[in-house]
């Protein structure tokens, strides 16, 4: 209750805090010493950002001290002239004639109130700020650390909260003279509370209130001269100028983002001068406007709430949820358990603070003759908001599950200019449509309705998709530090080790670039010609490990038996018929098992012989582990609310608030991307030798292994020797395959990356079993179910017939026995020759154990193999009796895939 109670007062501060620090320190130059500067930064654009909110306190107070000393001298009268009931009674009675109650004087203490959460929210932010640690300022030598300035022997003196105690005296006494002496107390005690709070706090935490108190100083001296409001405007307006100017200055900003940038600093900055010169004008146009009833003067509250609610529906629920419900189990950290809707909880949380609570607040806040202008803005967001979810931005690509898309987000200047068209005749008729208040609450009502029952309809398909996947709870858990399967010295050990979307035509220049490869590589035969028979994970695996009875044509002749029945029979092919053979048998990661995301072990319940585990997620890198400072977890607590405002922005905004997938988190530039898919997959892959045994015993093993490093493309890595780095310039390093494929575009050098660090992983593991005596007694077949499209490779293009071949031409590599040579074959494969690959020589005349058909190559030879181009891969979308390939082509092809005239269209 504590957590939902922050998240909801809070967070939603926290978050604006973060921002505009991330924002300053961008503008600053992001150097070591810049942090403090981001903080004075920050301490100015809150504390103008919340100068219209305390002024209004300030006001509502002063009203109140007013209603007090006017109501105090027979306040007084009646104290000293009646006891007990009766005093009581008359007081009563005399509050009641003059319209007043004792609660009011909680008024008095509105500025207190308001300042706890934003000093809570400050506190917890810049005390967790890993920025901040080793970063000096000035004579500050750590502003993660209290200062210690002072120095006495042993012992120290801060001196940073010391200061800010007396700027905040100071500022008090300014504004407290004349006041009353329990004023005086509270704010002078409120003093001395805040210097034994932050005394010891980092004094990166003591200047951002120091700044605080100073800007409260120069408020409260602006009280006490003659205008004021004239000088303070002039100000703002100075103060934007300079934050214009530094955005331009700035090397580090984009040409676009400096123009956002001085468009909101100047905007905002210059709107207090153009109301203050306008305000007779203003003034008589609010009352043309308010005339012709465009905006109804009867109270609205019930308006206001409804549309916080809608909101809070809408942006807290509704849109996380439907990206949770489309795939649940991509949310879950197999090693520590928790339901997705966690991040729902969350969300709705952050919505609520918002669009209710502080919202409510503002409203509140206002005068009674505003408050119709506030709930016309609720209301005009509200269907701009729709608007834009449901017709723009759409078609962004695959998003991971750190709420970060595959492809760079672009917008094209015609879909911009569209959507602020769009944008702009909604917002008229939003206005015309607010003057009917009837018509507009029943649409109102009609929304959170409808919001409502989306929400709970995307809720309870996420828990009707988690209760299929309940067998994760329970899953064997693996240790980082033990061996899960063991290779003998002595028998034959048989490796398939599946690579998930490794790209073959990256082979050449990887061997190139790292000559080590080829020494650790030594033994395989290299096929570039290889062939899958789709272009994903569904229409892949099953022929890889069950062989060319599970092609996609033989899985759609099957017509009778479900998919996931067919993938689960493919998947035990290998594991079966060498267990029945007598091999000491391991599975890993089993792809698509059960048609689960995350692999359903309990196919292989059957066959207690076979031992099964699910390494992602589980066999972590204690190297890498100590950069992974946030858990996704963590950090989607809040992108989970930033995707739900990025979907609802304007296109031309859209970009830049989602900061390449990192929504301005400032607690590290990096942090955002260290626990996910690819760093999860990546850490099995250096592990591989700490959870492989070695034994003298004379058996034979067989193991099947995935692993998806090569799939998670989330980002680039620092050369020369393919590391994550939190910090990543690769600006004076150049790959083997630059200016020889196609490495335009992020994603092309990102996958290129990931494709090295998997094999140079690999190759230590191969280092490792030769050290222990296990490689030539030790047949490896390493290879991918698909490859990725991604147009670098010319000779991989058929333009005549519509079909990048980079799709269908998985890696495959194979390692016999006694084998100790690297080479290249031109033979055509296919990734379904893998159980050939895998029994020939070992086991006699191999047969599938559930169809009784030899298992052999012919049907390769047979007729031309055919591929599909469909990219309906979701299987809890397309788990139906056939694949579903409407949406693609069927080809053909035979002997060398990048002769196009081998291919043809087969539709």
């Amino acid at each position: 209750m504590g957590s939902v109670l922050y998240n909801i007062i809070i967070s939603p501060i926290e978050l604006i805090v973060e921002i505009i620090f991330e924002l300053m320190f961008r503008l600053a130059g992001q150097r070591n010493s810049h942090q403090g500067i981001a903080i004075i930064g920050v301490s100015v654009v809150i504390s103008l950002l919340t100068l219209p909110l305390y002024a209004r306190a300030d006001f509502v107070q002063q009203k109140e001290r007013d209603t007090q000393k006017k109501l105090s001298r027979w306040i007084n009268h009646i104290k000293k002239s009646f006891t007990g009931d009766e005093r009581f009674m008359m007081l009563q009675a005399y509050y009641r004639e003059n319209n007043y109650s004792p609660i009011y004087a909680l008024k008095g203490s509105v500025s207190l109130l308001l300042e706890i959460p934003f000093f809570i929210a400050a506190y917890h932010f810049l005390s967790h700020l890993e920025l901040l640690k080793g970063a000096s300022f000035g004579f500050i030598k750590d502003l993660g650390e209290p200062d210690s300035l002072l120095h006495f022997k042993n012992f120290s003196v801060n001196l940073l909260p010391i200061l800010m105690t007396t700027i905040n005296c100071i500022a008090s006494a300014i504004y407290l003279k004349g006041f009353p002496l329990k004023d005086k107390i509270q704010t002078y005690g409120l003093a001395a509370v805040f210097l034994v709070l932050l005394y010891n706090s980092p004094s990166g935490l003591v200047i951002y209130w120091t700044c605080n108190n100073i800007f409260s100083l120069v408020k409260n001296i602006f009280y006490k001269v003659k205008n004021p409001k004239k000088i303070l405007v002039y100000l703002c307006a100075m103060l934007g100028t300079l934050l214009s100017l530094t955005a331009v200055l700035s090397g580090v900003l984009n040409s676009r983002k400096k123009v956002l940038v001085i468009f909101l600093f100047q905007y905002a900055t210059l709107m207090p001068i153009f109301f203050y010169y306008a305000k007779d004008y203003t003034a008589e146009l609010k009352e043309k406007i308010t005339s012709q009833k465009f905006i109804p003067q009867e109270d609205s509250s019930a308006f206001f709430w409804t549309s916080g609610i809608f909101l809070t529906l809408f942006l807290g629920i509704l849109i996380p949820s439907a990206v949770i419900s489309s795939s649940p189990a991509e949310f879950i950290d197999t090693n520590n358990y928790k339901n997705p809707l966690y991040f729902l909880v969350n969300s709705a949380c952050y919505a609520a603070g918002f669009f209710l609570l502080w919202s409510g607040i503002i409203r509140f806040m206002l005068p009674k003759k505003n408050r119709p202008i506030f709930d016309l803005i609720f209301w005009t967001l509200s269907g701009i908001f729709i608007v834009n979810y449901m017709f723009f931005g759409k078609n962004l690509g695959v998003i991971f599950p750190t709420l970060v898309f595959e492809k760079e987000i672009l917008f094209s200047k015609m879909q911009k200019l569209l959507n602020l068209a769009v944008i702009l005749i909604c917002f008229f008729i939003l206005i015309f449509l607010f003057r009917f208040q009837k018509l507009t609450a029943i649409l109102q009502i009609a929304l959170v309705l409808s919001t409502g029952t989306l929400c709970t309809v995307n809720v309870f398909r996420t828990q009707k998709l988690l209760k299929d996947m309940s067998y994760i709870k329970s899953a064997k858990k693996v240790s980082s530090s033990e061996p899960i399967f063991t290779l003998s010295k002595t028998g034959k050990n048989v490796i398939v080790f599946m690579l998930d979307r490794a790209i073959s035509g990256f082979v050449p220049y990887l061997f190139e670039e790292k000559p080590v490869l080829k020494e650790q590589f030594a033994g395989f035969t290299y096929y570039p010609n290889a062939l899958s028979h789709g272009f994903f994970t569904n229409f892949g695996t099953p022929a890889l490990f069950g062989g060319y009875e599970y092609t996609v044509t033989e899985m759609n002749n099957r017509k009778d038996e479900l998919l996931v029945k067919k993938q689960n029979e493919a998947l035990k092919v290998l594991p079966v018929m060498f267990s029945r053979n007598n091999f000491d048998v391991t599975v890993c990661d089993p792809p698509y098992a059960g048609y689960k995301w995350i692999p359903d072990l309990s196919i292989f319940d059957e066959y207690p012989e076979i031992k099964k585990y699910n390494t992602s997620g589980s066999v972590e890198d204690k190297n890498l582990k100590i950069m992974m400072k946030d858990n996704y977890l963590d950090v989607n607590k809040r992108n989970f609310f930033c995707y739900s405002i990025f979907k609802v922005l304007p296109l031309v905004l859209q970009k830049t608030f989602y900061d390449d997938g990192s929504y301005f988190q400032a607690k590290s530039k990096a942090n955002w991307i260290e626990d996910n898919g690819f760093t999860r997959e990546y850490s099995v892959l250096t592990m591989l030798p700490n959870i492989t045994g070695i034994t003298d015993e004379d058996k034979n093993t067989f193991l099947s292994f995935t692993n998806a490093a090569t799939h998670e493309a989330y980002f680039q890595l620092q050369l020369p020797d393919y590391e994550i780095k939190l910090s990543v310039d690769n600006s004076g390093y150049k790959t083997a395959a630059d200016g020889k494929i196609g490495m335009d575009d992020e994603q092309d050098i990102i996958h290129y990356h990931i494709n090295m660090a998997s094999l140079l992983a690999m190759g230590k593991w191969f280092d490792y079993l030769r050290q222990n005596d296990v490689w030539d007694n030790t047949r490896i077949i390493l290879v991918s179910d698909h490859g990725r499209g991604n147009a670098q490779f010319d000779y991989m293009l058929m333009e005549n017939i519509g079909i990048d071949v980079e799709w269908c031409n998985p890696l495959l590599m194979v390692k016999d026995f006694a084998s100790n040579e690297f080479s290249v074959s031109q033979d055509f494969m296919t990734n379904a020759d893998v159980p050939t690959l895998a029994t020939e020589g070992v086991i006699e005349n191999p047969t599938n154990p559930f169809t009784g058909k030899k298992i052999n190559n012919d049907e390769k030879f047979s007729h031309p193999q055919r591929v599909t181009s469909s990219m309906h891969w979701d299987t809890t979308k397309y788990n139906g009796y056939t694949f579903d390939t409407s949406d693609g082509h069927w080809f053909s092809v035979h002997d060398n895939i990048f002769d196009e005239s081998n291919w043809k269209k087969e539709d």
